[in-house]
């Protein structure tokens, strides 16, 4: 061996290049990695989170039927130009049970596996189920989520009180996704019940031996004889790194008591759970804090991002369903309708009446809100007033039925099927509320059109009355002749502009030509509608003596 040994030794002295360069080549490598210390590295990342195309969604203001409708109409966008991951950015305060589900429902069937709801900064209610849907959260900075307890609410009346089996059936749903969430992201499921129910109550607690993390409850607290109020008061900053374990994965035993110590209390039984982003990060909800798309970027080290925006048409088609504009538009229809009803032919009245129709049947019909019975429901009201009007005047059946038509119709296209919802209850005593307060507008705007504006050259220009001529056709037998243009009459009622007139011993229906004329007054006939006399107020003036 040591003959061996010096034979070596001896060849490495007669190799003194050799030694010289070996070293040379350790030193540079040693000194370039000296001298890079702040030199990118290339962080590793799950598998399943890793993307090279990313799609950014925002979900901002209220979650109802147009925040559907446009997160479907983006999806479609996001598979056909097909991105690996998509992100939901977040901002908002809540919105409908429904669509909330039915977003949630889309999310898990038909958007890409790798999902992450971005909280950019808030997400209340309906918003915290839909990040729960996700595969991932994560946070801005300052963010915060939580406080999803169903509620019912009535504009202009407030919230509506629910009885404890309502609460219950509105609350079974809810939690049922939350334990599917919580399977899904291995979360605890009674933290994410903290969400919806008030009277749940959690602590974070931590093995002394290993620093393992897990909640507990009052009961398990008592197991482990520790003190609920005894919770650390201030929560040190590498708390953040440590993700509590499932709770199957660390049953408690009544040998456990003195192993675990307090951390902090999570939820108490007085409010609902609300979250901020460290809170997020350190109980395990968010995996990471991000505060721009180029943080955002890095975090998928994806090689694109890109946002797809709300539409325009989202935005007026959420303006067009909300009760304000609901109340306006319909009085906007009252209003022409009745004019072009008492004036037939192709107006501006008319033309109103169409526009106002197809935006309040319209704008819920590309929701999906509006069916087409409900639609044929409307028209065939309008129907049945316009016979009422023209045909069968004074009968009142007809124009009965035909307001009734149309107040179930427009009631119907704005909520949905289920009438032991709740919530639906809820939409449809707001859909009711908003139509009666539209009709009851129409009514005042009606009458203050024709009591006030009846003469005014704009209003008659508005109306393009239909011929009158001296043609007309035989009467029935046993029925008085119409009388002749320029025959003077007694208005039997007011003419609003609808109503009766008396010439000689006869009494016929008629209408003025848009005028307001008080019973009593001397009328002129001026031209006919069917079986309708159109008149004008006269004022006969006395002859006065030489």
């Amino acid at each position: 061996m040591r003959a061996m040994w010096a034979d070596g030794n001896r060849h490495l002295t007669r190799s003194p290049l050799l030694i010289s360069f070996l070293l040379l080549a350790l030193a540079t490598l040693c000194g370039a990695a000296a001298s890079r210390p702040n030199a990118p590295q290339v962080a590793a990342i799950p598998s399943e989170r890793q993307a090279s195309r990313v799609a950014i969604l925002p979900i901002t203001g209220e979650i109802d039927d147009v925040t559907l409708w446009s997160i479907e109409r983006r999806l479609n966008a996001v598979r056909e130009g097909q991105y690996d991951a998509v992100v939901f950015e977040i901002d908002t305060p809540g919105g409908e049970v429904g669509a909330m589900l039915d977003i949630c429902l889309r999310i898990k069937s038909e958007a890409p596996n790798n999902t992450v709801a971005w909280i950019k900064p808030k997400a209340y209610s309906a918003g915290t189920f839909i990040a729960l849907t996700c595969r991932e959260i994560i946070v801005a900075p300052g963010s915060v989520f939580g406080d999803a307890a169903p509620i019912t609410a009535v504009p202009g009346m407030g919230l509506v009180p629910m009885p404890a089996t309502e609460r219950a059936k509105q609350e079974s749903p809810l939690l049922d996704e939350l334990d599917a969430a919580a399977a899904r992201r291995g979360d605890d499921p009674r933290l994410l019940h903290a969400f919806v129910s008030v009277e749940r109550e959690l602590w974070l607690i931590e093995r002394t031996a290993d620093g393992a993390r897990r909640f507990a409850d009052r009961a398990e607290l008592a197991l482990l004889n520790l003190d609920p109020t005894s919770a650390t008061p201030s929560i040190p900053a590498e708390s953040l790194v440590v993700r509590p374990t499932p709770v199957g994965d660390l049953p408690l035993g009544a040998n456990d008591a003195g192993a675990w110590k307090l951390i902090e209390v999570v939820d108490s039984a007085d409010r609902l759970l609300v979250v901020q982003s460290d809170e997020a990060l350190r109980w395990g909800l968010a995996t990471a804090q991000v505060k721009d798309d180029a943080a955002l970027k890095s975090y998928f080290l994806a090689d694109s991002i890109v946002r797809f925006p709300h539409s325009w048409t989202e935005a007026l088609v959420r303006f067009l369903i909300s009760w304000p504009a609901r109340i306006a538009l319909i009085a906007i229809f009252i209003v022409a309708i009745i004019i072009e009803g008492l004036h037939p032919g192709i107006g501006v009245a008319g033309i109103v009446a169409a526009a106002t129709l197809a935006l309040l049947v319209g704008a819920p019909g590309l929701l999906g809100l509006a069916e087409w019975w409900e639609i044929l429901l409307v028209v065939a009201g309008i129907g049945l007033i316009a016979l009422e009007v023209l045909v069968l005047p004074g009968t009142a059946i007809a124009g009965i039925a035909g307001a009734i038509c149309v107040l179930v119709g427009l009631i119907a296209s704005f909520t949905g099927t289920d009438p032991t919802s709740a919530g639906e209850r809820g939409a449809l005593l707001t859909a009711s509320t908003t139509t009666i307060c539209g009709i009851v507008l129409g009514a005042i705007l009606t009458w203050f059109c024709s009591r006030w504006f009846g003469e005014s050259a704009l209003f008659k220009r508005a109306i393009l009355s239909t011929a009158l001529t001296n043609d007309h056709a035989e009467p029935l037998r046993g029925e008085p002749a119409l009388p002749i243009l320029g025959a003077f009459g007694i208005a039997d009622s007011d003419l609003r502009p609808s109503g009766r007139a008396r010439f000689d011993d006869s009494i016929f229906d008629a209408q003025s030509t848009g005028s307001y004329i008080h019973r009593g007054s001397t009328v002129e006939v001026v031209g006919r509608l069917g079986s309708t006399v159109v008149v004008e107020e006269r004022v006969i003036q006395a002859k006065g003596r030489a």
